[in-house]
């Protein structure tokens, strides 16, 4: 391997081994890849296990939110006004992470700092009253999808 030649200050020299060409030669042949080496999931959501795909907040999570939030977090009253209880919708992404008057409810990636997780598993959404309480599978997917960043997608 023949080093690369330095023309300016902004391009780095090195060469690379024959050993570390090698290896890398072996290593493609024989199919390794990184993500082969990774452990198994530990998920306790099964459906995620089965397909390792990313939680989507429109096809899994804005069905949740719609179902079981929509009365009074975004949802129209029967005059067409938007219901935004505590300034908070949840039936827009943009509109779910701005939070609601008193700030974010979710925080991507802590799902233990997400203020929507507090309270829909302590069973105080949707009130007594309002609807049925969420799910155990359901509250795992939106736990999921916090812990994995909250994407948009």
């Amino acid at each position: 391997m023949t080093p690369f030649k330095r023309t300016g200050s902004s391009r780095a020299t090195g060469t690379l081994s024959a050993t570390a060409v090698g290896a890398a030669v072996l290593a493609a042949a024989a199919g390794f890849t990184p993500d082969a080496a990774a452990p198994p999931s530990t998920d306790p959501n099964p459906r995620l296990q089965e397909s390792q795909d990313t939680v989507s907040f429109a096809t899994q999570i804005l069905p949740i939110f719609q179902k079981r939030c929509a009365k009074c977090h975004g949802g129209e009253d029967e005059n067409g006004e938007v219901l935004t209880e505590v300034s908070l919708s949840l039936l827009e992404y943009e509109r779910v992470m701005v939070g609601s008057e008193f700030g974010t409810v979710v925080e991507p990636g802590d799902p233990d700092g997400s203020f929507l997780m507090d309270m829909i598993t302590a069973g105080d959404m949707p009130p007594e009253g309002e609807g049925d309480k969420v799910p155990e599978e359901e509250i795992a997917l939106i736990r999921t999808w916090i812990e994995q960043g909250a994407l948009n997608n």
